[in-house]
Order: structure tokens, then C-alpha cells, then sequence
């Protein structure tokens, strides 16, 4: 089935996931580290305390969502899309205050809890339980919404800021997911069925359908497990910390504001081809190559003080994060089943959000150290990681144990 067909079919559906991919940004990485340095200078902390804070409200809201996995599962989008707008609106409220009270970290858990790790659980498991034989262009359309906040949303904040000042610029986020994102997600799913799916499964696929328990004790999972981690720990790390590459390399943060835009049309570029990849190839055959794109953007960075590097450097990643984004979802469901996906993404995602939080701290102390250590360290990484995700398309599936 075509995009355009797709999206005529099911624009609910689609628009719903996209709307909590879009919101999303406000707990992540690429839009807080816009307001950092802000913070740092208004609440007197260094680069450390504040990626310490970070690393701790991170790891927190990481062990808590696996409590709400399995609830996503079974409650209605509408209850669930209402209570997570809500705690949107109150995080950015909480980091308004954190001006003049000491709530910073509470500010920050409630950002990543609801935005980051929230948001992302709620849309990508509804998308990935509707959709089977067009799964990977569902969630390409779908993560879209993420796409476009990483586009525009960097100068948005930076304006707002730059107008308002920090504090009520996040007032202006809360009231943004007050005023769009509560309402429209439930114009969006007021219609749907919590059992309606694109098409009827067939026994020998529901046979496949793993609980959580399953799942850590199958051995694959944890092959699979460090080539998808690297992505979020790195880019987290790298993004929180992309002031010591502009310092290092001569550029402005208003120019590595503005390189965001590349990485988002590179993404929105790349969902289309990597949707179109994951129906045809299956997710696991893509995840061998998600990484490569990141890998040349470092390269890159290599090359000189040019300011087209960091924009050459940010659609290479772009590359790579949408890839990411789209076989991080589509691989557990190939593999494990759509029946229990919430709760063995919210397990996931716990998982993947502690690798977030060390992610500044291990990078930013390489930074400190060596942009260029930093750069060849990580694409040895990668490259290592690239052979080992080899090994995901070459093990037949089973279907899971009762033991």
C-alpha cells in the first residue's frame, strides 16, 4: 500500500500517533539543551551539576514508566493521552518555577517522564498494535510529528526565549499541550476501537505473541539490546553537550540551533525510504545499516572548522536517528509479538533512558577531554556494533516458552 493510500485510509490513527511524536519533544534532549545554558547561568550550576540533575531525573523517570507499560496496553488512548498531555502541562509549569524554587530536578523528571518516555510509549505502541503488513510506513508517517518538532521546535524555543526568557518560554510549551495536544488527541481517537488493527492477524502470527517475563529470558534480546542502546546514549550526549563541539570547532549556538533543521528534513526524507525498507525487508535486515549514516556524519567532523560540516554532520545523523526510530519499534514487534508490546517497550524504554542518562556524563567528559578522541572512539563503536547487528537477521524466530 502507497503512503498517500495509507494516510487516506487511516488518518485518525496516524495523526493521533503523530500528534504524541510531535509533543514528545518537549521532554527531549534536542529541545532542553537549547535552554541549558540559560539554566546554568541563572541557577549558578556547571556543566556538571546540571548533567548530573539530568542523569538523575532521567534514570528516575526511566524505573517508573515499566509500572505504567502494561496499563498502556489495556486502557483506553483517550484516558492515557489526557493523563499524559496533563502531566506536559505540569512539568512545564514545574520548570517555570524552577527559577525561583528548587525544582529543578522535579522539572526535569516530569519533562522526561511524560515527553521523552511517556509520549513516545503511548503513540509508537498504538501505531505498532494497529498496523501489520504496512507497519513500518505507519510508524514513518507517524514519526513525523518527532521530525517536525526537531525541525522547527530548536528556533521556536530559542525565539521564545530570546523574547520572553527561559521561565516562560516553557509556560508557552504548557500551554501549547494544554490548548492542542489534549484536545486534538481526542478528536483524533474519539471513533477508535481499542481491538482495531489494519487487518486480521492470523493464528500463526498471534503463536508469537511474547509477555515481558519471555522476553528477558530469551538470549537474543540481549544481543539485540547495546547495537539499539548506542543510538539514544549517543545522540542524547552529543546533544546536551553540542555547545563544547560549536566551542571547539569555532561555530555559534544560534548555527547549531539552526543545523537542526537539515537533521529534521533529512529524517522526514529518510522515514519515507526507511518505512518503504521495513515493509519490504522486515525491520531486522534494516537494523544491520541504521548506524552506518552516524558513523560518516563523525567522519565528517574530521574534516575541518567549515560551518557546512555541522550541517553535512546533522543529516547524516538525521539519517541514522530515523532509522532508529523506526526499527526500534518495528523489531520488537517482528520479533515478539504486538499482543504485550507496551509492556515490553516500557521495559525497553526504561532500559534505553538510563543509557540517556549516562550518555551526557560518559560524553560530555570525553568532549572535555577530545573532540577528536571522542569522534574515534565512537566510530569504532559503531563500527563493532555494526557486526554484531549482523547476527539479528540471521536467528529463526521461535515462538516463546511457557516455562
Amino acid at each position: 500500500m502507497s503512503y498517500l493510500r495509507l494516510t487516506k485510509n487511516h488518518p485518525e490513527i496516524l495523526g493521533y500517533g503523530a500528534l504524541h511524536y510531535f509533543f514528545s519533544a518537549i521532554g527531549q534532549t534536542f529541545l532542553i539543551s537549547v535552554c541549558v545554558p540559560y539554566i546554568q547561568a541563572d541557577l549558578e550550576l556547571t556543566s556538571l551539576g546540571f548533567s548530573n540533575r539530568y542523569a538523575i531525573a532521567t534514570i528516575l523517570s526511566a524505573l517508573t514508566l515499566p509500572l505504567v507499560g502494561g496499563w498502556v496496553d489495556r486502557a483506553k488512548l483517550t484516558v492515557i493521552s489526557a493523563l499524559g498531555g496533563l502531566g506536559l502541562v505540569i512539568a512545564c509549569c514545574v520548570m517555570f518555577l524552577s527559577a525561583r524554587w528548587p525544582v529543578l530536578l522535579p522539572g526535569l523528571f516530569l519533562l522526561r517522564f511524560f515527553g521523552q518516555g511517556g509520549m513516545i510509549l503511548i503513540g509508537s505502541t498504538a501505531i505498532a498494535k494497529f498496523f501489520t503488513k504496512n507497519r513500518g510506513k505507519g510508524l514513518s508517517l507517524s514519526s513525523m510529528g518527532l521530525s517536525l518538532a526537531e525541525t522547527f521546535m530548536p528556533l521556536v524555543f530559542v525565539s521564545l526565549i530570546g523574547w520572553l526568557g527561559w521561565e516562560y518560554a516553557w509556560l508557552v510549551l504548557g500551554a501549547a499541550a494544554a490548548m492542542l495536544f489534549i484536545p486534538g488527541s481526542f478528536l483524533l481517537i474519539r471513533n477508535h476501537h481499542p481491538d482495531a488493527k489494519e487487518e486480521t492477524i492470523t493464528e500463526s502470527e498471534t503463536d508469537k505473541d511474547f509477555t515481558r517475563s519471555q522476553v528477558v529470558r530469551d538470549p537474543y534480546f540481549y544481543l539485540v539490546l547495546p547495537v539499539m542502546l548506542f543510538l539514544p546514549f549517543f545522540i542524547t550526549g552529543i546533544f546536551i553537550h553540542q555547545n563544547l563541539i560549536a566551542s571547539a570547532k569555532g561555530w555559534s549556538m544560534d548555527w547549531m540551533a539552526a543545523t537542526f533543521v537539515g537533521f529534521g528534513i533529512t529524517k522526514v526524507l529518510m522515514s519515507f525510504v526507511g518505512g518503504s525498507l521495513i515493509d519490504r525487508f522486515t525491520a531486522r535486515r534494516v537494523f544491520i545499516f541504521y548506524l552506518v549514516p552516524a558513523a560518516l556524519g563523525l567522519l565528517i567532523l574530521h574534516l575541518g572548522e567549515h560551518r557546512l560540516l555541522a550541517l553535512l554532520y546533522m543529516c547524516l545523523l538525521g539519517m541514522t536517528a530515523s532509522l532508529g526510530t523506526l526499527t526500534g519499534v518495528a523489531i520488537w514487534a517482528e520479533m515478539y509479538g504486538s499482543k504485550n508490546l507496551g509492556a515490553i517497550k516500557s521495559m525497553i524504554t526504561m532500559i534505553m533512558v538510563i543509557s540517556t542518562a549516562l550518555g551526557p556524563i560518559i560524553i560530555g567528559w570525553g568532549l572535555e577531554k577530545s573532540l577528536e578522541w571522542t569522534l574515534n572512539i565512537s566510530v569504532t563503536t559503531i563500527l563493532i556494533l555494526v557486526f554484531l547487528s549482523y547476527f539479528v537477521v540471521t536467528r529463526n524466530l521461535k515462538t516463546p516458552t511457557t516455562k
